[in-house]
């Protein structure tokens, strides 16, 4: 009787020990499902308005750049919101392999990665990276999150900072010269379950009186049309229809081929340009620019530069 009180004690013991193993288990299949890896998801501050508004007062220059002392500079660089960020971006920049980062609901991974400016602008030095966003382990979007440019003549560096968190991405640009630090652009994304990123908000800032510019795309909805025929007398045609940021078609027509791109979105640049990232797997090839100057209005870009060698922007004839 006794060996058979203790086999029943054993088997109860067993029986809470396996379910409490069988529940950390379940716990932690689920708490994998969605997690974004610290090492690599940036600095939260860049997600805090309230931060990103205190930048340009607090980082403006009371004294010329090159006459400080070395107690002003630490005085200087003390006061400044930025020395707040403790997250180093600089480690970006040594990145020599795609990095997987985080895994969203819906089979969505995240990684990220070095990759080549498009345009530099001259800059001595310049570095930058993209996240990469894949959807049952097809690539469904990307989106640059870090750039760090130097110009020495100009004694001006510009970088874009990120945050990531979950399926949420903020972006900060910021440019520092002889007057101090100021933001240029702050705007918040967000991964929807088709792997695609969708802005939410956008903040631009006038370097003038520091004031925030509300981001208006009604200014660019409406259709846009461009022909042109190169000295091998092969037209191009491209014909843009944009219903705001989030919602771009783009029609490209090219030697009687037609080829068309819809679900897209346009990254605005700031006030007076748009990017349209129309064919990914094209690389440059399928980035066109529209600027707007005078209620004028330009494209630009790579797939255009054969068409008017020496000249980089061509005007557009747009219609409401």
């Amino acid at each position: 009787m006794m060996k058979k009180q203790i086999f029943y004690i054993i088997a109860i013991l067993c029986l809470f020990s396996c379910k409490k193993t069988q529940e950390n288990i379940s716990k932690t299949t689920i708490s994998n499902e969605l997690f974004i890896g610290k090492i690599w998801n940036g600095d939260v501050l860049i997600s805090n308005l309230s931060f990103v508004n205190s930048i340009d007062s607090s980082c403006k220059l009371s004294t010329t750049f090159f006459d400080r002392s070395e107690k002003q500079i630490k005085e200087d660089d003390s006061k400044c919101a930025l020395s707040k960020i403790k997250f180093d971006y600089d480690q970006l920049n040594s990145i020599n392999k795609k990095i997987h980062i985080g895994k969203l609901s819906s089979g969505i991974e995240l990684f990220i990665k070095n990759s080549s400016p498009i345009s530099t602008n001259n800059a001595d030095l310049s570095y930058q990276a993209t996240l990469y966003i894949e959807k049952n382990k097809t690539l469904s979007d990307s989106i640059i999150v870090y750039q760090s440019f130097n110009y020495s003549e100009a004694l001006t560096v510009k970088t874009k900072y990120y945050y990531i968190d979950k399926d949420n991405i903020y972006l900060l640009d910021i440019a520092e010269d002889e007057s101090g630090a100021s933001v240029e652009k702050w705007e918040q994304y967000k991964i929807n379950t088709s792997g695609k990123t969708l802005l939410v908000k956008q903040k631009l800032f006038t370097k003038e009186n520091n004031t925030v510019v509300q981001n208006n795309t009604n200014v660019w909805k409406g259709s846009y049309y461009f022909e042109a025929t190169n000295k091998d007398n092969i037209k191009t045609i491209f014909n843009i229809t944009i219903n705001s940021l989030e919602d771009v078609m783009v029609h490209v027509t090219e030697d009687r081929t037609k080829n068309n791109y819809s679900n897209l979105k346009a990254e605005q640049i700031d006030n007076e340009k748009i990017k349209i990232n129309y064919d990914e797997s094209a690389g440059d090839m399928g980035i066109i620019y529209i600027e707007k100057t005078d209620n004028n209005y330009f494209i630009s870009g790579s797939p255009i530069y054969f068409i008017n060698p020496g000249n980089n922007e061509m005007p557009l004839q747009k219609t409401k």
